[in-house]
C-alpha cells in the first residue's frame, strides 16, 4: 500500500510542478532503461504509456519485479500468471509465464498457479451467484482461521 501511495504522490508532484520536459526527460530515460533491460528491444508496456507518467511506471515497474520486497520473483510472477490468466490478458500470460519460469518455476507450479486461478473463480462465481451472505461468510472464514 505504501508503494502504491507514493507511486500516486509521485505522479501528482510531476503533474503538479508543470515541469513537462522534465517529465518527457524521464519518459525518455525510462523508455532507454527498459529498452536495455530487454536486450536492445523497445518494452511496449512503457513505450506505450503516457509520457508524463512513464518514469514513475517504470519505477514501480521494477520494484514491483525486482523481488525485494515481501514475495520473491517466482511467487510473484505465479501470482502474475495467475491474474493474467483471469483477467484474461495474453500479453500479461506470456510475460508472466516466461519471467516466472527464467525465476526456477516447475511446469506443476505454473500448472498450480493456473489452476488455483480457476479454482478461486469459479468458488467467487458460485458464492456470487447464490447470493451468499457475505458477512457471515467472512465471520465463518475469521472463526475456522482464527483471524478476527
Amino acid at each position: 500500500m505504501r508503494r502504491i501511495t507514493f507511486v500516486v504522490a509521485t505522479s501528482l508532484t510531476i503533474l503538479a510542478s508543470g515541469s513537462i520536459a522534465s517529465a518527457q526527460q524521464s519518459a525518455e530515460q525510462a523508455r532507454a532503461e527498459a529498452a536495455e533491460m530487454m536486450g536492445g528491444k523497445p518494452l511496449p508496456d512503457i513505450e506505450n504509456y503516457p509520457d508524463f507518467a512513464t518514469g514513475v511506471a517504470w519505477e514501480w515497474m521494477k520494484a514491483m519485479e525486482s523481488g525485494e520486497g515481501p514475495l520473491d520473483v517466482k511467487t510473484s510472477n505465479l501470482i502474475g500468471l495467475a491474474v493474467a490468466a483471469q483477467i484474461p490478458c495474453e500479453f500479461c500470460s506470456a510475460y508472466h509465464y516466461a519471467a516466472a519460469k527464467a525465476a526456477g518455476a516447475t511446469d506443476q507450479e505454473l500448472a498450480h498457479a493456473a489452476a488455483m486461478a480457476g479454482y478461486t473463480r469459479n468458488w467467487s462465481a458460485v458464492l456470487y451467484g447464490t447470493q451468499t451472505d457475505i458477512p457471515a461468510y467472512k465471520k465463518l472464514v475469521a472463526e475456522v482461521f482464527g483471524s478476527e
